[in-house]
C-alpha cells in the first residue's frame, strides 16, 4: 500500500465521490410524502435526523438552548445530558471519553451531520472534532443500540452533531478569555442563495494550564456547503481539520506525569439525496484521517534509559454507503449497504511491515514499522409499519469483517402514541463492536495488548415513555443489556501492566428520567434529570480501567431565567457517583468519591451582541473524572460575541 499525503487522499476520495453520485445515501425524505405517513415513518430519513420519533426517546438540545449554557465546547455540553458519562482528562475540549449506560468510550458512535467519524485506533480520539460550538444547530442523543440504523460501534448509543441549518446570511466573531491563560478567538460566516448554502468557521483555543504540564493549544477549520436542485437532488459537502498539542499530565499512567501529545485530524464527506415519487435514493462517501504523536516523556526530558522513541500513529478511514427506501401504504421499506476500510500505520500498533515508512509531519528518525488494514462490509434491510397510532420497525443487519468474519444482528422496535406528542415504546436490539487497533496491538511500559481478542456482543431490551403537554415534558426509560466478550484493560495491585482481555459476560441494568418546564421570561426553562446504571460483573481482584469503572448515579438540575430586560442567567448543578477504583501514585487501590459541581453563566444579549461571564466548578471541588487525574478547580471566563446579518 503506497504512502500518500493526507491532502492527496482527500482529493482522490472527493473525486471518487463525484463520479459515484448516481448511487444512493441518507437525507430528508419526508417532504414529498403524504401527510398520514409523515408523523412516524422518518426512520433514518435523513443524514441529519437519525431516529424514528415514536420508537425511542431522543434527547435533543438546540442552538437556542446551547448559546446561554456555561459551556465552551461539545465535551462540556454533553456532560449535562442524562445518561452521558463524559470523563475529561484535559479541559476545554482537549480530550474526553464519552460513554453511555455504563458502557465504555469505544461503544458510542459519534456522527457529524450523519457521517460516522468514530476512530478505529481508539475511542480516545472520537471527540477530536474540528467544529466550534457556535456552528452547532443541535445535538441528538440516542440511548441504546441499533445496528440497522448505524451499523458498527453504536453498541450503547449514538450522538449526532448537526451543523448549519440556518437560512440566514450572517457573519459572527467572538473572543473569550479567562483563568489559566485561557484564550479563544473564533469567527464564522454563513451565506445562502436559492440553491446554494455555504458556511465556514475558524478558531483557536489555548491555555497555560491549571497545573503543571496541562498547557494546550489547538486550532479548528471547518467548511460545508449544500446544493439543491429538483433535477439532481440535494448535495452536501463538509471538510474540516484540527491541529492540537497538549501536556497530558498522567493521562494514561500516574507513574509518568510528563506525558505529551500532538494530534492532527482531517475529515471530508459528500452526500446526495434524491426523491423520485415514492422512492428515496441516497448515497454518501467519507474520509477521515487522524495522526497522533504520543510522548511518554515530554521532549525526552528525564526519560528512562529504555525509552528511545515516541509513539506515532496514522489511522485512515475511507467509506461509502448506499441506501434505497420505498414508501407505501404498508410503511417504509429500506435496504442499504456500506463498505468501510480502516487502515493504520504505526511504530507500535499492527503487524510488522516488509518495508518501514517515513513518518509525516515530524522531524524524527523513527519510522512506521507496523501497519494493519481491515475492511467492513455492512448490509441491512428494515421494514417500518404504521397502523393508526401503532408504529413497528423490524430490521436485520449483517457485518463481514476481514479480521473477524461474519456477524448477524437484528432489531425489533414498537411504539404507540397514546396522546399528541406522547408515546410508549418497547425495543429489543442486538449489536456488536469490533476491537480497536489499540485493544489488539498496543504495548508499552504500562500496557500489554491481546491480538486474539473477540468482538463484543450485546442484546439490549428497553421500555420507555415520553409525554408532553403545553410547557411540561417528561421522558423515562429503562433497559437491560446482556453483554458478552466485553473488552477491558485490567490489572491487579501487584501487577505492573494493564492487559486487554474479554470479560465472559457483563450484564447491565439502568434507567434515565428527565422532566422539564418552561414559562415566560423569568423561568425560561428548568430541567431535572437522573440516570442510573448497574453492572453485575464482579471485579474479583481486577482493577478495571474502563468496563467496570462506570458512572452509577448522575443527577442534573438545569435552570435558565431572566434577570432584567436583556440580562439572564443559566445554572447547572450535577451530582456524580462512579463505581470502580484506581491505583493512586502511592500504589494503593482507591475508590472514587462522589462529588457535586455547580456551573453558571450571567449574560447580556440582544440580536447582535452577547457579553457573558461564566464560571465552572464554582464550589471549587476536588474531583477525578478518571483514575486520579485532578480536574481544575474554579475556572472563570469572560467573553463577547458579535453577530451581523447581511
Amino acid at each position: 500500500m503506497k504512502q500518500k499525503t493526507l491532502l492527496l487522499i482527500a482529493i482522490l476520495e472527493l473525486s471518487i465521490c463525484s463520479i459515484g453520485l448516481f448511487a444512493t445515501e441518507l437525507k430528508d425524505s419526508t417532504s414529498l410524502l403524504t401527510e398520514n405517513n409523515l408523523n412516524e415513518i422518518n426512520i433514518v430519513g435523513n443524514h441529519r435526523n437519525i431516529y424514528s420519533e415514536n420508537l425511542r426517546v431522543i434527547t435533543s438540545i438546540t442552538k437556542e438552548q446551547i448559546k446561554n449554557l456555561p459551556v465552551q465546547n461539545v465535551n462540556e455540553l454533553l456532560d449535562y445530558l442524562p445518561g452521558i458519562d463524559v470523563r475529561q482528562r484535559g479541559t476545554n475540549g482537549v480530550q474526553a471519553d464519552v460513554s453511555m449506560r455504563g458502557g465504555t468510550f469505544d461503544q458510542v458512535l459519534i456522527l457529524l451531520n450523519g457521517i460516522n467519524i468514530t476512530d478505529p485506533q481508539t475511542g480516545h480520539y472520537n471527540m477530536d472534532l474540528p467544529v466550534d460550538l457556535s456552528m452547532i444547530e443541535r445535538i441528538e442523543l440516542l440511548q441504546g443500540t441499533s445496528m440497522t440504523l448505524f451499523g458498527l460501534s453504536a453498541f450503547s448509543g449514538a450522538i449526532n452533531i448537526i451543523t448549519n441549518e440556518s437560512a440566514k446570511n450572517t457573519i459572527k466573531a467572538s473572543l473569550s478569555g479567562g483563568d489559566f491563560g485561557f484564550l479563544n478567538p473564533a469567527a464564522e460566516a454563513n451565506y445562502h442563495t436559492q440553491k446554494w448554502d455555504w458556511a465556514g468557521s475558524v478558531s483557536h483555543n489555548e491555555s497555560s494550564g491549571y497545573m503543571e504540564n496541562t498547557d494546550y493549544q489547538f486550532s479548528n477549520v471547518f467548511f460545508q456547503s449544500g446544493f439543491t436542485s429538483k433535477k439532481t437532488g440535494k448535495f452536501d459537502f463538509q471538510l474540516g481539520g484540527q491541529a492540537k498539542e497538549f501536556g497530558s499530565n498522567s493521562f494514561y499512567s500516574l507513574a509518568y506525569p510528563d506525558q505529551f501529545e500532538k494530534t492532527k485530524t482531517l475529515l471530508s464527506s459528500l452526500q446526495w439525496d434524491k426523491q423520485i415519487r415514492q422512492f428515496n435514493l441516497t448515497a454518501s462517501c467519507y474520509y477521515r484521517a487522524h495522526f497522533d504523536q504520543f510522548e511518554l516523556f515530554r521532549d525526552y526530558k528525564n526519560a528512562a534509559s529504555w525509552y528511545t522513541n515516541h509513539n506515532y500513529h496514522l489511522s485512515e478511514v475511507l467509506a461509502g454507503n448506499l441506501k434505497a427506501s420505498y414508501f407505501s401504504s404498508f410503511g417504509k421499506t429500506s435496504v442499504g449497504v456500506e463498505i468501510r476500510n480502516e487502515h493504520i500505520y504505526s511504530n507500535v500498533l499492527g503487524e510488522l511491515m516488509e518495508e518501514p515508512k517515513k513518518i509525516p509531519f515530524e522531524n524524527t528518525n523513527a519510522l512506521f514499522l507496523y501497519e494493519k488494514n481491515r475492511t467492513n462490509f455492512n448490509y441491512f434491510g428494515e421494514q417500518s409499519l404504521l397502523w393508526k397510532k401503532l408504529s413497528l420497525s423490524l430490521g436485520l443487519s449483517g457485518n463481514y469483517n476481514s479480521m473477524f468474519g461474519n456477524n448477524i444482528c437484528f432489531g425489533l422496535n414498537t411504539g404507540y402514541e397514546f396522546a399528541p406528542n406522547s408515546s410508549i415504546y418497547a425495543n429489543v436490539n442486538k449489536a456488536i463492536r469490533l476491537p480497536t487497533f489499540t485493544d489488539l496491538y498496543y504495548k508499552s511500559a504500562t500496557q500489554e495488548s491481546n491480538p486474539n481478542l473477540k468482538s463484543e456482543e450485546s442484546l439490549t431490551s428497553e421500555i420507555g415513555v415520553k409525554w408532553q403537554k403545553d410547557n411540561l415534558c417528561f421522558n423515562g426509560s429503562g433497559f437491560y443489556r446482556i453483554g458478552k466478550n466485553i473488552i477491558d484493560w485490567v490489572r491487579t495491585t501487584e501487577t505492573e501492566k494493564w492487559k486487554s482481555m474479554n470479560h465472559t459476560r457483563i450484564d447491565g441494568v439502568g434507567s434515565e428520567i428527565s422532566t422539564s418546564y418552561h414559562y415566560g421570561y423569568y423561568l425560561k426553562k428548568i430541567q431535572l434529570s437522573y440516570s442510573f446504571a448497574l453492572l453485575d460483573k464482579k471485579s474479583d481482584d481486577f482493577i478495571s480501567k474502563y468496563a467496570l469503572d462506570y458512572l452509577k448515579n448522575k443527577f442534573v438540575v438545569s435552570l435558565e431565567h431572566g434577570i432584567y430586560k436583556n440580562f439572564g442567567a443559566n445554572w447547572q448543578t450535577a451530582y456524580q457517583q462512579r463505581m470502580g477504583s484506581f491505583v493512586n501514585v502511592s500504589g494503593q487501590k482507591t475508590a472514587y468519591n462522589p462529588f457535586w459541581t455547580v456551573d453558571g453563566q450571567i449574560y447580556w444579549s440582544n440580536e447582535k451582541l452577547k457579553i457573558f461571564l461564566e464560571a465552572t466548578n464554582i464550589l471549587n471541588q476536588d474531583y477525578y473524572d478518571y483514575g486520579g487525574i485532578q480536574q481544575p478547580g474554579r475556572f472563570a471566563k469572560l467573553g463577547i460575541s458579535v453577530c451581523l446579518g447581511y
